[in-house]
């Protein structure tokens, strides 16, 4: 008999379909080899799929495995978001209170998803990320604003260009102006040039700072060099961490607690928007959370043999 996988669509970081990132999640996947999730996340071509199984120790809702079209990632945001919205749809989260924590067992180890939701459906979910690790500061601000297609003036300077990770590292580029990082474009050949031969390149995330009538930020993301994403429409994985480069940098507005959202994918005509919330202690540890709404666009199935 032939083999088929099952499989949900989803729009992530948007409240109407068709906008945000799009993700499939595989809701029962323990018969699908890891070589088959390869294939099948190659198949779909979206920024990300995940795929979901038992997982046998106490407390733990599920395992979910992230793949790009191109390898195994140990977490990512717009897909355990995602994910969560469909088991939470599909009643395998259960929605007894109007917000309940569940605990998803990512590569990277556990991770924290809270469930909003109203008439036994999920209404906003929120993902909690490991404390922000902050690493090279890139000198070379000319070649990276030419790699991007815009020039060492459309950057600002009085920010760094920096990689920081909450799981994911990426290089965090601070653009000066709408119009600027409208002009920027993604171009595998020229970002891959910004890295060593032998060294890890990592996907570049940049974003201009709007504080007119509240803090907010636009972004955009390119991974061609990477993952084979061209452009994704919203990164959750990068929005946590730059709420961490926003603390560190005191961008945000208030001491202790702030809550902003990022504006992405509007350039390719997939509107996203993902809400960031950022914690600081008295000893100055960050706690980050991110969040937003999904819309289920369709099911189907995808022949395995």
């Amino acid at each position: 008999m032939a083999r088929s996988a099952t499989f949900t669509l989803i729009d992530v970081f948007t409240s109407r379909p068709f906008g945000g990132n799009q993700l499939a999640v595989f809701t029962d996947a323990l018969t699908i080899s890891s070589a088959e999730m390869q294939v099948l996340a190659r198949e779909l071509n979206f920024s990300e799929s995940t795929f979901v199984t038992p997982y046998g120790e106490a407390g733990i809702t599920r395992r979910v495995r992230i793949f790009t079209p191109r390898r195994e990632i140990p977490m990512a945001g717009h897909p355990t978001i995602g994910t969560t919205w469909v088991l939470a749809s599909h009643g395998d989260i259960s929605l007894n209170s109007p917000t309940v924590d569940a605990i998803l067992q990512l590569g990277l180890g556990p991770v924290t998803v809270s469930i909003e939701s109203g008439n036994n459906q999920p209404t906003f979910v929120w993902m909690t990320h490991r404390a922000p690790t902050f690493g090279e500061i890139r000198p070379d601000r000319e070649n990276i604003a030419k790699a991007l297609g815009i020039t060492a003036s459309d950057l600002r300077n009085d920010l760094p260009i920096e990689v920081v990770s909450t799981g994911n590292p990426f290089i965090f580029v601070p653009i000066n102006s709408i119009a600027a990082i409208e002009r920027c474009a993604s171009n595998e050949m020229a970002l891959r040039a910004l890295f060593k031969s032998g060294e890890q390149p990592l996907p570049i995330h940049m974003f201009v700072v709007n504080d007119a009538g509240g803090f907010g930020v636009r972004a955009r993301m390119f991974a061609p060099h990477t993952d084979g994403i061209v452009e994704d429409p919203a990164t959750g994985s990068a929005a946590a961490p730059l709420g961490a480069y926003a603390a560190k940098y005191q961008l945000l507005p208030g001491t202790f607690e702030a809550c902003f959202t990022i504006d992405q994918g509007i350039e390719i005509g997939r509107p996203s928007q993902i809400h960031v919330e950022v914690k600081r202690s008295v000893n100055d540890e960050i706690r980050l959370r991110i969040g937003g709404q999904c819309v289920i666009v369709g099911e189907g199935q995808i022949a395995l043999d």
